[in-house]
């Protein structure tokens, strides 16, 4: 099972420093490894826009932003689950992926919070892809956001002899601000899962059209790589 915990239980931990006390607090800034920002092209969500249009920045608040063409911004990976498919396994844990795990946890709370707005939050129509939704077998998460969120494997999802199992993940890249009403404390990229299916690798295809792959790699922490861990 340790290998599974490896795949699907990144789990990052995060500082439950306080945020209500500023000596406490710690400025955090992302800085991403070149290849995967150029990859993603992180900076065009850096300088997105926010999903709060009236985001008033005379008080404390949390931004999140998303690029402007947010569609071009998505990305997938495929999970092999053949070996994992047993009498064991039932369940994954799809999960916010972070290249920093220092900042407060109130912080990932409220950045998952402002996705999820009824308002203005992330949607199907924000992002304007068309995400195919098969019963029990692929979904969005727009509107129940978490920083980690529990699949159970369909009762009808098998094991094929041709035909490998693949779970399809779509993240979408986004950048967060919180700001205290005096400074920038934390700003940092949350890469969320917002879209699965449970498919094959036949039909890999028909739930990614015209989004690209990019293969996720983690440190050794579970977080994603930074410029400091940069091989020179």
């Amino acid at each position: 099972m340790k290998k599974i915990a490896i795949i699907f239980m990144m789990l990052i931990t995060i500082s439950l420093s306080s945020c209500g006390d500023k000596a406490e607090r710690q400025i955090i800034r992302d800085e991403p490894a070149t290849e995967i920002k150029e990859a993603l092209n992180l900076s065009l969500v850096e300088q997105g826009k926010n999903l709060n249009k009236d985001l008033d920045h005379n008080l404390a608040y949390t931004n999140v932003q998303i690029a402007e063409e947010t569609k071009s911004s998505l990305f997938y990976q495929t999970i092999d689950l053949d070996e994992y498919m047993t009498e064991r396994f039932k369940q994954i844990n799809l999960n916010v992926l972070f290249f920093n795990g220092n900042f407060p946890s109130s912080d990932a709370d409220s950045f998952i919070q402002e996705m999820n707005h009824a308002d203005y939050g992330l949607s199907k129509e924000k992002i304007g892809y068309d995400f195919k939704i098969t019963e029990n077998i692929s979904n969005t998460l727009f509107g129940k956001l978490a920083l980690s969120t529990v699949l159970t494997l369909p009762a009808d999802y098998v094991k094929k002899e041709n035909d490998a199992a693949k779970l399809v993940v779509m993240y979408l890249p986004t950048y967060c601000t919180y700001n205290d009403g005096t400074q920038d404390w934390t700003k940092v990229f949350l890469l969320v899962p917002v879209y699965y299916a449970f498919a094959y690798e036949s039909t890999v295809p028909t739930y990614t059209e015209d989004i690209k792959q990019y293969k996720i790699e983690l440190d050794d922490k579970g977080l994603l790589p930074s410029k400091n861990n940069e091989k020179l």
